[in-house]
């Protein structure tokens, strides 16, 4: 009796879906992919991009390859099941998902620039194919997940694949960067750059921590994701070796956030833990009562002091804010280029219109005047043209300059930065960082919502971005085509805030949610929110009537957590194809236990 009733045990012993091997990957090892591709951004026709349209990418081209070719086998596996007579399980909220792609679709399909929309452009790979990948991701995850050995597994092996990325970012913090010796460049580049490799360059201060996620901003969303997963790990895993694993995930996260003084990351883990904190206190209304006083105590009075109180004040607006810059400090508001002019206007409400030319000796001649009809001094000091008000003060300087087949131009020089300007036959036009001519437009729609330095510079491009909602109500402009909606010939602006205008193409609005409206419209934006947070309030909603010992509860919270710190951290990234593979895939996860919470509690 007693050896029948062992085989029947041993004939129920839990095992790990083999198909979760597509799920590690796309959680753990497509994040880690990194190879050079060439490519042409077919982007050398516009006068805000270099007439050499050619561009080396390192870290985004073959994750999306990778994403797509994922998603493929996610389908033929989820294909076979169907004609196998495998029941698939559904959560209505997948419907939502579903038709948030049908209109990502359909928005890549009515865009004018269809080519960047289904095969990606310039540092945006995040095609309207991979995003529907990820949704494969999500679903597949979801239907793969039918067990806790399967979820061990999962987070078993994409950990160590996480805990390597988190490794490189750790040792580029402390100044040893992989990817800048011999060996770390021949990891990652293709055979024909071998013998070049010290011309093969990652442009990153030293002590940047970027890993193979090309942005270090794109931490902020990563470490959102998997800290709250890897803490949740740490107390529902009962083996050994899988709480240290995911110790080490948890302890290079906090090295992390401190080496990469990562503002953005620190706030969405806070707001996160805070929340989730308060979803797992609920369960008892008296203890739930204490931290909402507590909170009320000390964030009441936070925002008060950091409003009222100046020197607090300051330091927030210093977090806040980026450094500063001529942009916000400096005396010039914009340029504009006319038939007989350049002309200077200042944030004072006056002008100087400077009138240049070369005579046949290359000698440069300068007259400048005044918006009054004043005309300014102008004096050679043996370098460039000075121009001076009656009073002494410095309005700018004005440098002579010659191409390369000695054609005259010259460099207007103010607040710091110097700009380049060539008298041509139809008119003073204005010289681009890339070469180009062209003449400056100063009615680009701007919505003055934000100051232009805050959130790291942010404000300037949201408050460019949110003239173009409007005409995005149902359909958007077409996955990775921000680039073409936003107006990149803002030059004055750009150079004012980084000093070189070449290095500032937009390719994307710094918003999730703004990324979305543009790119897919404002119905797809919701859509998307509508399954992101009625994921959230399926998940808050099994963690409140579960044990919170249960390691599937913990689990549960742990998923909880990492979601609502990636979707914080939206407000000031950007989806993309180095985190979002985790995040969907996360959410397939949380939809499946949220669903095994639900069966437990039915048995």
């Amino acid at each position: 009796m007693s050896n029948s009733t062992a085989k029947n045990k041993k004939k129920y012993v839990e095992k790990a879906s083999p198909a979760i091997i597509l799920s590690i990957i796309s959680a753990g090892i497509i994040p880690l992919i990194m190879r050079t591709f060439t490519y042409d951004s077919k982007l050398s026709d516009y006068d805000w991009f270099p007439s050499d349209g050619t561009v080396v990418d390192i870290f985004l081209a073959y994750k999306s390859f990778a994403i797509i070719t994922v998603g493929i086998l996610m389908a033929i596996v989820l294909i076979y099941r169907a004609y196998d007579h495998q029941k698939l399980p559904m959560n209505r909220l997948f419907y939502v998902l579903f038709a948030y792609g049908a209109l990502v679709l359909i928005s890549g399909l009515a865009s004018k620039w269809k080519g960047f929309a289904f095969g990606g452009s310039y540092e945006m790979f995040e095609s309207v194919v991979v995003v529907l990948c990820y949704i494969m991701f999500a679903f597949y995850t979801y239907t793969t997940v039918d067990n806790g050995a399967t979820i061990r597994t999962f987070l078993k092996w994409s950990g160590i694949f996480i805990l390597i990325l988190m490794l490189i970012g750790v040792f580029q913090g402390f100044g040893a960067d992989l990817f800048a010796t011999k060996f770390g460049k021949m990891l990652f580049a293709t055979p024909s750059f071998w013998s070049n490799l010290d011309n093969l360059i990652i442009r990153m201060p030293k002590g940047t921590s970027y890993s193979t996620l090309y942005n270090p901003n794109y931490f902020s969303l990563y470490l959102g994701l998997v800290l709250p997963v890897a803490v949740a790990a740490f107390f529902a895993l009962k083996k050994k070796a899988a709480r240290i694993l995911s110790a080490a995930v948890i302890v290079c996260s906090v090295i992390l956030l401190i080496t990469d003084i990562s503002i953005t990351g620190v706030m969405c883990l806070v707001i996160s833990g805070i929340v989730t904190l308060l979803v797992v206190l609920s369960k008892n209304k008296k203890p739930f009562a204490i931290a909402c006083t507590v909170l009320a105590v000390v964030i009441v009075p936070g925002i008060i002091m950091s409003v009222a109180v100046p020197s607090i004040h300051s330091r927030v607006s210093t977090m806040l804010n980026a450094r500063p810059t001529p942009l916000t400090t400096g005396s010039v508001r914009y340029m504009e280029t006319n038939d007989d002019n350049v002309t200077l206007d200042f944030k004072d409400g006056s002008k100087c219109a400077i009138v240049f030319s070369f005579d046949e000796n290359g000698q440069l001649n300068v007259t400048a005047t005044g918006d009054d009809g004043t005309e300014y001094g102008c004096t050679w000091d043996g370098t460039a043209v000075q121009i001076q008000k009656n009073d002494g003060s410095s309005i700018a300087a004005i440098v002579p300059k010659a191409t390369a087949d000695n054609q005259p131009y010259v460099g207007i020089q103010v607040d710091g930065r110097e700009f380049w300007f060539i008298q041509t036959e139809e008119g003073y036009r204005y010289i681009t960082g890339s070469g180009k001519i062209v003449e400056l437009d100063n009615n680009i729609k701007s919505a003055g919502v934000f100051p232009e330095d805050f959130f790291s510079n942010r404000g300037i491009i949201w408050n460019r971005t949110l003239p173009l909602l409007p005409k995005h109500i149902i359909l958007g402009s077409g996955q990775n085509t921000f680039i073409m909606e936003y107006p990149q010939d803002n030059y004055i602006m750009k150079d004012l805030l980084i000093e070189s205008e070449t290095t500032s193409i937009d390719v994307k609005p710094h918003n999730l949610f703004l990324q979305q409206w543009v790119e897919n419209g404002m119905v797809a934006m919701i859509l998307y929110l509508v399954v992101v947070i009625g994921y959230l309030a399926q998940a808050a909603g099994e963690i409140r009537k579960h044990d919170i010992k249960d390691p599937l509860t913990i689990i549960s919270i742990g998923v909880f957590a990492g979601i609502l710190a990636h979707t914080v951290a939206g407000v000031a990234n950007d989806s993309n194809v180095c985190t979002s593979p985790v995040m969907w895939t996360l959410l397939g996860l949380g939809f499946a236990v949220n669903a095994l919470l639900k069966k437990q509690e039915a048995e």
